[in-house]
C-alpha cells in the first residue's frame, strides 16, 4: 500500500515539474498580412471595381492575348492601398498587372493565378503559402502569392470554379 502512495506522489510531482517546462507560445500575423487582411475586411467601402476579361479561343498566341488585354484600360490593376473588386467568369479571366519588384497578391476567394511576362513566359511565384497564424487570425484571406517581377506589365490569368466577385489585394512586399 505504501508503494501505491509513493507512486502516486511521484506522478503528481512529475506533472507539476514537467508542466513548468512548457511555455505558452503566442503567434501573430506579420504586419504585411495584417495590412492585407484589413484591406480585405474593409473592401465593401473602398474596393476599386475592375473589369476582368474572359477571352474565347480566337487568339492564336499568348502575345495576341497579352497585347489585347493590355490595350483595355478597364482591365488594368497595379499596387494599390485599396483592394480590387473583380468579377470572375466561371472559366478563365485575364487582367493586366503593372508593377515591378516583390509583389504580394492575396484574394478572398480560392483563385488559381498564373502570371505571364510580356513575351508569354510563365512566371512562377516565389511563395504561395499562407502561415497558419494568418489563417487563424484572418479567415478572409484564401490565397496569397508572392512574385518577384522585373518588367513593368504582366498578364494575370485567373481561374476559379465559382463565378463570383473576388477581392484582390496587390501590394509591395515591404
Amino acid at each position: 500500500m505504501n508503494n501505491k502512495y509513493m507512486i502516486f506522489i511521484l506522478i503528481v510531482v512529475s506533472i507539476f515539474v514537467g508542466c513548468d517546462d512548457f511555455k505558452e507560445e503566442t503567434y501573430s500575423m506579420t504586419s504585411i498580412d495584417t495590412s492585407i487582411c484589413n484591406q480585405l475586411l474593409a473592401a465593401d467601402s473602398v474596393a476599386v471595381k475592375v473589369n476582368a476579361i474572359g477571352l474565347d479561343t480566337s487568339f492564336t498566341s499568348m502575345a495576341d492575348t497579352i497585347s489585347y488585354v493590355a490595350s483595355l484600360d478597364s482591365s488594368q490593376i497595379e499596387v494599390s492601398s485599396n483592394p480590387w473588386s473583380v468579377s470572375l467568369s466561371s472559366d478563365t479571366t485575364f487582367l493586366n498587372l503593372s508593377s515591378t519588384g516583390e509583389i504580394l497578391i492575396a484574394t478572398n476567394g480560392i483563385v488559381d493565378l498564373t502570371l505571364y511576362s510580356n513575351d508569354g513566359q510563365i512566371l512562377l511565384p516565389e511563395s504561395q503559402s499562407i502561415d497558419l497564424s494568418t489563417i487563424s487570425d484572418c479567415s478572409e484571406m484564401k490565397t496569397r502569392y508572392l512574385f518577384n517581377l522585373s518588367s513593368d506589365t504582366h498578364l494575370l490569368r485567373m481561374t476559379e470554379s465559382n463565378s463570383q466577385e473576388t477581392l484582390f489585394v496587390v501590394m509591395n512586399n515591404e
